[in-house]
């Protein structure tokens, strides 16, 4: 369904009258909704902390709900305002091309910047598509948004794109792209054991770098590792995944890993990629690009093509 035909089933449904509709409190439950906090909200839109927090207390009183409760320091959605927000994108986003009359997307004159949400490890696969960015616009500025919470990132509009890896399900409001499939793989240090043996005996008996905190244990490997009922000796845990390969390199420790976001930097002297154990094989990792449904928004059109011709050519260790 079309966004503005979405914006007024919503007012219809809801028995408000259009000429009587204060519309600035569209643009502020959007921030709301969007950065959580009231301030935050505030300074996007360029309204004072006390203007925001009069239209928060107007939007309350109109759908019956607090829409943000705090939590310890921070502020949280209420459930009913989650389930506002693909409404609010698609309004806010309508909204924003009708009264910008869909002006032509010239990215040889553009200034904007496109904001990228990824993690550390996939940044060095954005070159090729940074590198294009910069071809077709010399004045277009791109901003890498490090985080875990990729999509959130996207379809609360904070990124242009997603780019990340694991399943491509998404919700209806995003776009999701197969890019790659990306290979495992064990790095292991120059004389390691494992280099000459490459079994799970001797992979399970190793001590091992992992990226993340003690206790975290929803990630594919140790998913793996749960259904061999193993679990393996950590070294040490990395704050991120360049650290992590670094550490491998002057330990006598093993990572295992994605072996794409390594192969255009080079790998650490004395460290080599080579095959997870025969019955550690874990299914491909899909690199996954993600970006906003457009509704005609010339940017957001361009965008997509960009994103269409570009792949990540896999390698196998």
């Amino acid at each position: 369904m079309n966004p503005i035909d979405v914006y007024y089933i919503y007012m219809n449904d809801n028995n408000i009258n259009l000429a009587r509709l204060d519309l600035n409190l569209l643009t502020a439950l959007h921030a709301l909704l969007t950065h959580a906090s009231v301030s935050a909200a505030g300074e996007s839109v360029g309204r004072t902390q006390s203007a925001m927090s009069h239209s928060l207390s107007r939007l309350r009183e109109h759908f019956q709900d607090p829409l943000l409760v705090r939590e310890g320091w921070a502020m949280t959605l209420t459930p009913y305002a989650e389930s506002l927000l693909p409404q609010v994108l698609q309004v806010s986003n309508a909204l924003a091309n009708l009264f910008e009359g869909l002006q032509p997307f010239n990215p040889e004159s553009s200034t904007r910047t496109i904001r990228i949400a990824t993690r550390d490890i996939c940044v060095p696969l954005l070159t090729p598509l940074v590198a294009e960015i910069g071809k077709a616009g010399p004045g277009i500025t791109v901003d890498i948004l490090e985080t875990v919470s990729i999509r959130e990132a996207v379809a609360s509009m904070q990124a242009d794109i997603g780019f990340g890896f694991g399943t491509d399900k998404a919700p209806a409001n995003l776009d999701v792209r197969k890019v790659a499939e990306l290979t495992w793989c064990v790095f292991a240090p120059k004389k390691h054991p494992y280099l000459k043996k490459q079994s799970l005996e001797t992979w399970n008996n190793s001590r091992h770098i992992v990226v993340g905190q003690p206790g975290e244990s929803n990630g594919p490997i140790e998913a793996k590792l749960k259904d061999l009922k193993l679990s393996r000796q950590v070294l040490c845990y990395a704050p991120n995944f360049n650290s992590a390969l670094t550490l491998a390199a002057d330990c006598d420790a093993l990572f295992t890993t994605l072996q794409e976001p390594f192969c255009s930097n080079g790998y650490p002297t004395g460290l080599s990629p080579v095959p997870t154990p025969s019955q550690f094989k874990m299914l491909p990792a899909p690199a996954i690009l993600t970006l906003r449904r457009d509704w005609g928004n010339p940017f957001e059109l361009w965008l997509a093509d960009l994103c269409n011709r570009f792949t990540i050519k896999s390698v196998r260790a």
